[in-house]
């Protein structure tokens, strides 16, 4: 028998109202596990359903929102019958007297959901949209249909429309929170259709309402102004935009987090340090152990990304912020920090390799080839080494003196590099100095 009842869709995944998007599909798997499909089938589904809804982000916030108006018309109702019973009844006769023709309205509305449905999966958008304005017709206070209309018309490519029907919406937040969230969804449907612009006037005039709480949305602003070119004053936001010590803890953590984002998009390396040494600043205040875990979870989330994909660098700082937690059996976080930071170093050394004109150019290829092998595919190693073209690999490596003489050069300049992988550097040098003595060998250490 299911042990899941009729909860909250956040109950039902285990979790709460205030887990961060990126970590929905993490607590949907372990409730999948829980609640499998062949001995659990209820749940299984209840589950499938919770998902369906807060995995979107749009979908999410409608649902948040008809929470709040339950739970708000939940309030009244205990209310009217706790001060005016006479009044309560009047009402549910007035409901009863409404009630079939709100039951043919709803089914009309479900079949116009239908062939909306139908129009889009044919991609043609535009009828799906005079579908919805109809649905809207008969439910005019449904959040969630006219954020159907605001997506519609901007795939529509109809802008005006758009702001019309963001008008419509705007007098349904009930509350600061709620008028946040629907400025937020408004500039994330003009972003992910292409109106950068627009979305960056939607924050700007979000800014303007709520000049108070700018730090949460400024990260989503500056990321706009990178995609639009404009780098630099992503950047100058960020610093200027910097949370007070009195805000949420977790909002605080997530704008620095969403800064080490834009720093590793930007590669504007020089302002890492500053920003990880605020963080791990910040961390060492955050008692609540399930904020803690929570974090932790977060990191070590983009640790693993970024070491999966032999990026070192990046990784390196993920992990030296969830050791920075200091939680118990912190041990396995540790060994990886201390590995991955060797790999890290060893990595940037090499990329400096690749820009040094004052080095022969073979053994950047070589230091490659040894460090990416069994990290990352193949055909991208082969990618790589071959960007050189034959002709000029072939006049390099037919200079054998000034190819072993890189190495020598190799060994003071670069002693990472060349710790790392001796064995294969010393093998490649006798190759290359085979039929040489040893004062001729010599003296390809001082040949430049």
């Amino acid at each position: 028998m299911s042990t899941v009842k009729n909860e909250s869709y956040y109950k039902i995944l285990g979790t709460t109202a205030n887990i961060g998007q990126a970590r929905i599909e993490e607590k949907y798997l372990e409730a999948l596990e829980k609640h499998p499909l062949e001995t659990d089938p209820e749940a299984h589904n209840k589950i499938q359903e919770a998902y369906d809804v807060l995995k979107d982000p749009e979908k999410r916030a409608a649902y948040d929102e008809a929470r709040k108006n339950n739970k708000n018309k939940k309030t009244q109702t205990k209310q009217v019958e706790t001060d005016a019973p006479a009044k309560a009844e009047q009402h549910h006769i007035e409901e009863a007297e409404t009630e079939a023709s709100d039951t043919t309205q709803h089914h009309e509305a479900e079949q116009l959901i239908i062939d909306a449905k139908k129009a889009m999966d044919n991609e043609d958008n535009q009828t799906a949209f005079e579908l919805y304005k109809k649905i809207n017709q008969l439910v005019p206070d449904s959040g969630e249909v006219k954020f159907k209309l605001l997506k519609l018309a901007s795939l529509n490519d109809d802008v005006d429309e758009m702001e019309k029907v963001f008008s419509e919406i705007l007098p349904l937040a009930a509350s600061d929170e709620e008028l946040q969230v629907i400025y937020n969804l408004k500039a994330g449907i003009y972003r992910d259709n292409g109106y950068l612009d627009k979305a960056i006037e939607t924050y700007e005039q979000l800014f303007q309402i709520f000049p108070e709480q700018t730090v949460m949305f400024v990260p989503a602003l500056a990321d706009l102004y990178i995609h639009t070119g404009q780098s630099d004053q992503a950047m100058q936001l960020m610093e200027q935009s910097q949370p007070r010590e009195e805000e949420d803890t977790r909002t605080i953590t997530s704008f620095y987090l969403s800064w080490i984002n834009l720093i590793i998009t930007t590669e504007k390396w020089s302002l890492l340090s500053k920003v990880i040494s605020k963080l791990k600043k910040h961390i060492k205040h955050i008692s609540d152990d399930v904020e803690q875990n929570e974090l932790k979870n977060e990191l070590m989330e983009q640790y693993r990304y970024f070491h999966q994909e032999a990026l070192f660098q990046e990784a390196e700082i993920y992990i030296s912020l969830a050791n920075a937690l200091k939680l118990p059996e912190n041990n396995d976080i540790k060994k990886a920090h201390q590995e991955t930071k060797k790999q890290a170093n060893l990595q940037k050394d090499i990329r400096k390799l690749f820009h040094d004109k004052n080095v022969h150019q073979l053994l950047y290829y070589k230091a490659y080839e040894w460090f990416y092998t069994g990290k990352i595919a193949p055909a991208k190693i082969l990618t790589v080494t071959k960007e050189l073209p034959i002709s000029v690999r072939q006049q390099l490596e037919s200079d054998k003196e000034s190819y072993a003489a890189g190495i020598l050069q190799l060994k003071k300049k670069y002693p990472l590099i060349y710790k790392s992988y001796q064995d294969k550097w010393n093998s490649l040098f006798e190759q290359l100095t085979a039929g040489l003595s040893r004062q001729e060998k010599r003296k390809l250490g001082k040949k430049k």
